[in-house]
């Protein structure tokens, strides 16, 4: 299937990945610190410090990008001001 012809996933789904991407952040910190990852279905499908890079990978799985959790994974100590 193209990754841009996948079909939508629901919103549930799509919180389940967030919460769960918060809910092991210390985990992820020891693995991905630095990195982009893309989160489906409660596992990373793909990392990198790019995001062009990450988009792209995810893309070669067959996925859409716009259809998948990327989240940004900081380190502990860091302060980020909205």
């Amino acid at each position: 299937m193209d990754a841009l012809n996948a079909s939508p996933r629901d919103v549930e789904e799509f919180e389940e990945d967030s919460r769960w991407f918060y809910n092991n952040l210390r985990l992820l910190r020891s693995k991905y610190t630095g990195n982009f990852v893309a989160i489906k279905n409660k596992n990373v499908i793909a990392t990198d410090k790019d995001l062009l890079n990450l988009i792209k990978a995810i893309e070669e799985k067959g996925e859409n990008p716009a259809y998948i959790i990327i989240e940004f994974v900081y380190p502990e100590e860091a302060v980020i001001l909205l």
